[in-house]
């Protein structure tokens, strides 16, 4: 992956050159952690974890390494922060603590959990800044509706 495919407009190059960096250095561990669980448990009589659900994060990892990750149909493929965050947790929840990786794929974890929660506090800043132009108005254009309990059968008192 590079950094070019880190597309939100709320992330700065270095910090998309970062995570760009740390995830080409952890992204073949966790390819690897992931083929060896899902292996393991495919094998297994009475399997411990969801392997359709890894199967899916497995799928969605390359995906994202390759930039071709959509969130939804309609959107563009891209390398999606969040998403990212929640592929990477679920490799994080099958490795080994003693696993030679588990301290850069934490490292990766804990980069993108940044970058996710510095992009929802700017979203939210730049909504409430949108917000605060905006005059108020009132909804129903000023007029006072009874309520329902104000009515008679008949109409308005």
């Amino acid at each position: 992956m590079i950094a070019t495919e880190v597309r939100n407009r709320f992330i700065t190059e270095s910090r998309a050159q970062d995570i760009a960096d740390r995830w080409n250095g952890v992204y073949p561990a966790m390819r690897s952690i992931l083929d060896t669980v899902i292996k393991a448990q495919r094998g297994a009589e009475q399997p411990t974890v969801n392997v359709a659900r890894l199967e899916r994060v497995r799928r969605e990892l390359g995906q994202q390494d390759r930039g071709t990750f959509k969130g939804c149909t309609r959107s563009p493929g891209a390398f999606s922060i969040s998403s990212a965050y929640s592929q990477v947790r679920e490799v994080l929840a099958v490795t080994s603590i003693g696993d030679p990786d588990a301290g850069a794929i934490h490292r990766l974890a804990g980069e993108l959990a940044d970058a996710v929660a510095e992009a929802g506090r700017a979203s939210s800043a730049e909504w409430e800044a949108e917000r605060a132009t905006v005059p108020a108005q009132p909804v129903d254009g000023g007029r006072r509706e009874r309520a329902d309990s104000e009515q008679t059968e008949r109409g308005t008192r």
